[in-house]
């Protein structure tokens, strides 16, 4: 290293020029890249060699005095404290601003003014930081009554009035200038605005803000998740468009009426872009319960529904991972990004998250969707290709020429809620079977396949675990009541309503002790209860027709409280949530808060319901087929012990007589049927005795049984056909 160097402070890492950064000179002038060339030549030898300067100034033909000047070029730093390096043998590039040694204080217009500002700024600082607190508020102590954004003009009157404070004179500058210096004022806030980015960016709203605090374009976090559920983003979204309901008045009168805005709510796979689970919201505002059914509809298996509306039908592919995969069923996730609204931050969704589920949670900012880009931009590409096309939209704001009178579209097209429920889960669905860009044209549902297959594994919830009950479960411990002297069964009290249990009110033993209730807030009708020390107690059942109508936690505390403020009544025989029904009805015209509620407790009546008739059929084919499996052992057991005794040629078996019996009923009827609809006993016993008579099946109430039951009798017909084919066939040859 050159003594030169060393008496100006520099060190061995600065004159590193292998080090410096690169300049592109591809598509430079000949001339100016000759002398780029030169110059760099010219550095390096003097930078990496001992050689006397007069051989460097002799090989480049530079000057002494020129070649110092470079060096101290490449070895100075910018306004970013970074080393200049090759950057400073450009030629014709200024590396500082021209520094001037006095003011000009003429007042002639021709007078040169280059650098005056500076001069100005660096003879009275307080005016630069004058300036900059004005300008981007950087200071706290001063009060915060002041311009947002002030405007260049006014903060250009307020520098004049300080200068004039600064004693500086009229014949000075910069009152001897025609514009008293508002451009140099304007440049060089506009020039310090790169330093002071965050104060520019909060001026300028709090969008702006948010958007610098949460973006950082060099570093995407989601690039390295590739494992499906590893990651999945959680939000809710207000549907920008007028939904109705319809419902009669106790006069009879059909009202049609417009709903608040309802929510979506969404959780999407980060590694393969899949919409994995939604949950639709009627009310004004979502609550953790809406979180957690969001949740549960993402575990259960999807189910395609059955579609109202006449054309919409699921794609050839449509579907959700939980339904096409069986990895996917009762899957959870490894991370769980949402923000910090007051729906998600309730103690009992971070316990079910943690505790539960088992995954770690990441939470953003409130209002932050560039923390949560891919569930944010599935929510725009929904409204774009869905909700925005409806005749009832809002549109993205209330400037949006989409928006058209949507309240009024809405009721003259009858635009209900039902619908919309039908109309999302074919359109997630389908989007599931998308080409989507980010997956480089493959589907959502194509990449999670495809990491399947490459061996990526997913954690199942435990299959006990996997009922409604244990899935997202409300626990509460209870003191059991009751009193042995009065004859008062033992019973506990929840949420205003006695459980109890025919084991229950015999133990009298359990009064005053406690039980902890594990409770399904979607149904309320039963509890599972365990004692202390965690053995199952048994499930208690609530007194009345609490429990035998369906009903949730969110109805029962909403019927409590009108009950209490007297707004409607019911007694002990009636059915509560008809009743809460009918007095949503009579109020809902003049409240549009009580018309959310009334479409939500109409989904809800209808999904129990129809839950409830799927529950009662499938219970009555269960009879009907273990009815259908004891004949059929008692035909096969008579079978047996037919074969193993020694029969005569002329001797029927018992299969034989049961397929004669059931041609002649094909073919004439059944015999009891030609004599009385309802056969006397001596018939019966006539007909018993004859081995005629069969007991009537309600055609009625029994068609499945019927119909299963004949489908049986015509199989073993047809099987003995055969059998009697073979058997003759083998006679013959």
């Amino acid at each position: 290293m050159r003594q030169a160097l060393r008496n100006k402070g520099y060190t061995e890492d600065n004159i590193k020029f292998t080090e410096w950064p690169l300049v592109y000179t591809d598509d430079w002038d000949l001339n100016i890249l000759e002398k780029f060339n030169i110059r760099k030549e010219a550095v390096e030898l003097f930078l990496g060699t001992e050689s006397p300067i007069s051989e460097i100034t002799e090989l480049t033909g530079i000057r002494k005095n020129e070649i110092y000047r470079f060096v101290e070029r490449c070895l100075s730093r910018d306004n970013n404290n970074n080393l200049l390096g090759y950057k400073g043998l450009i030629p014709n590039i200024k590396i500082e601003n021209y520094k001037r040694k006095s003011q000009n204080n003429q007042s002639d217009e021709s007078s040169n003014y280059s650098g005056s500002f500076s001069l100005l700024l660096k003879e009275y600082p307080i005016l630069k930081e004058f300036l900059i607190e004005e300008y981007f508020k950087v200071s706290t102590k001063k009060s915060s009554a002041r311009e947002v954004k002030i405007s260049y003009k006014n903060i250009h009157r307020k520098f004049v009035s300080e200068c004039r404070k600064c004693g500086i004179k009229p014949s000075d500058y910069p009152f001897n200038t025609t514009s008293l210096a508002s451009n140099s004022v304007y440049r060089f806030l506009k020039n310090i605005s790169n330093t002071y980015y965050k104060e520019v960016a909060k001026m300028n709203g709090k969008q702006s803000e948010m958007v610098l605090k949460n973006t950082n374009n060099s570093d995407n976090y989601n690039s390295s998740i590739l494992r499906p559920l590893e990651r999945v983003e959680f939000d809710g979204h207000r549907i920008d468009a007028i939904f109705a309901i319809e419902y009669k008045t106790p006069g009879g009168e059909q009202i049609i009426d417009t709903l608040d805005r309802i929510w979506i709510l969404t959780l999407v796979d980060v590694a393969t872009r899949c919409v994995i689970g939604y949950h639709i919201c009627l009310r004004k505002e979502y609550s953790s319960d809406d979180v957690k059914k969001c949740f549960q509809s993402a575990i259960i298996p999807w189910k395609p529904k059955k579609l109202n509306i006449p054309g919409l039908e699921y794609g050839p592919a449509a579907n959700f991972p939980s339904g096409k995969f069986d990895e996917a069923k009762y899957a959870i996730w490894d991370e769980l990004c949402f923000d910090n609204a007051k729906s998600h931050l309730s103690n009992e969704i971070k316990d079910l998250l943690r505790k539960h589920l088992k995954c770690s949670i990441n939470m953003g900012p409130v209002a932050v969707p560039v923390r949560r880009p891919i569930v944010e931009r599935f929510f725009r590409t929904l409204e774009q290709n869905t909700f925005h096309r409806l005749p009832s939209t809002t549109g993205s704001n209330s400037l949006d020429p989409k928006r058209n009178n949507p309240e009024i579209k809405a009721i003259k097209y009858t635009i209900s809620y039902e619908l919309i429920e039908d109309l999302c889960d074919v359109v997630i669905s389908n989007y599931n079977a998308t080409p989507h860009d980010s997956n480089i044209g493959f589907t959502p549902l194509e990449i999670f396949e495809s990491r399947l297959v490459q061996g990526y594994t997913l954690y199942q919830l435990p299959e006990q675990q996997r009922n409604e009950i244990n899935l997202f479960p409300l626990i509460d411990i209870r003191r059991v009541n009751g009193n042995i002297t009065n004859g008062r069964r033992p019973y506990i009290v929840f949420n205003g309503v006695r459980y109890s249990s025919p084991e229950l009110s015999k133990d009298f033993s359990m009064v005053n002790e406690r039980l902890k209730l594990l409770i399904n807030t979607e149904d309320l009708r039963t509890i599972v209860a365990f004692r202390d020390d965690g053995t199952n107690y048994g499930i208690l059942t609530a007194a009345g027709q609490w429990g035998k109508i369906p009903h949730s936690l969110k109805f029962r505390n909403a019927m409590n409280k009108f009950k209490r403020k007297r707004y409607f009544h019911y007694t002990e025989f009636d059915d509560p949530m008809e009743k809460f029904q009918g007095f949503l009805e009579i109020n809902a015209i003049n409240d549009k808060a009580l018309r959310n509620l009334l479409a939500e407790v109409k989904s809800y009546r209808k999904k129990y319901s129809s839950e409830n008739i799927k529950a009662e059929v499938d219970k009555k084919k269960e009879f009907i087929q273990n009815n259908h499996l004891e004949l059929q052992n008692l035909v096969i057991e008579h079978k047996q012990q037919t074969n193993i005794q020694k029969k005569t040629k002329d001797e029927p078996d018992v299969q034989t007589l049961i397929i004669e019996q059931k041609i002649k009923e094909k073919n004439n009827g059944p015999i009891y049927e030609k004599t009385k609809e309802d056969p006397s006993p001596n018939n019966v016993i006539a007909l018993q005795q004859s081995n005629k008579y069969e007991p009537k099946i309600d055609a009625n109430t029994d068609n499945d049984f019927k119909d299963l039951e004949n489908s049986y009798f015509d199989e073993l017909v047809e099987d003995a056909r055969k059998k009697r084919a073979k058997k003759r066939r083998s006679i013959n040859l």
